[in-house]
């Protein structure tokens, strides 16, 4: 099967949409979405004005390719650590304090957590939910399931799960010290996950 050669213009023009992407993830984190102007954009990237618009209909459809961006790069690393370790109840806490990382940085916290809700339509803002957060946690919490945790779907756990790490991201984006809100939220997962393991060895015995 014959492999598709891309034109020159064609990488061209995929290199300038990557640029513009890499230097709005910088200002939006730096700065925030409000703060952030087109000018200053299409300035740090040197491109022209109408080479945005050509890739992107406005800024805030720039802010959803940074979005979409991180939150897949997120996932990737959470997954890994959560791969990386054999043991069910040791993966999900690697792959859960994989996330709380991400919380304390700037990009996450600030693109993710603090802008999105108000920049994003409802539905741009749920369609990484369940293509990209959702499916990250199945990976993550599946095994535990399969493993330790009779009576209880994936489906229904990764919801729950979700729900909790946004609220333990919110806690970490407004706290005046991040780090140790972090830890705070740290502690929880593990006193939740210490609670089920506990839970199941006695239904166990």
């Amino acid at each position: 099967m014959p492999v598709a050669v891309k034109t020159l213009r064609e990488r061209q023009a995929e290199a300038t949409r990557q640029l513009l992407v890499a230097v709005a993830r910088g200002l939006f984190a730096d700065r925030g979405y409000a703060d952030t102007s087109v000018e200053e954009i299409i300035q740090r990237a040197g491109v022209a004005r109408g080479a945005l618009y050509h890739h992107f209909p406005g800024k805030d459809a720039l802010f959803l390719a940074v979005y979409q961006a991180v939150q897949a790069e997120t996932a990737s690393r959470v997954v890994a650590a959560a791969v990386a370790v054999k043991d069910p109840w040791e993966a999900a806490r690697a792959g859960l304090q994989s996330f709380l990382d991400a919380c304390l940085e700037p990009e996450f916290r600030r693109v993710v957590i603090i802008d999105s809700v108000g920049v994003l339509h409802r539905d741009q803002w749920s369609d990484p939910i369940e293509h990209i957060e959702l499916p990250m946690l199945a990976t993550v919490l599946a095994p535990l399931v399969e493993n330790a945790l009779p009576g209880v779907t994936v489906e229904a756990l990764v919801h729950v799960a979700l729900g909790g790490l946004y609220g333990a991201a919110l806690y970490i984006a407004r706290a005046p010290e991040p780090p140790a809100a972090r830890a705070e939220a740290e502690a929880v997962v593990d006193t939740i996950i210490r609670g089920l393991q506990a839970g199941t060895a006695a239904d166990a015995d």
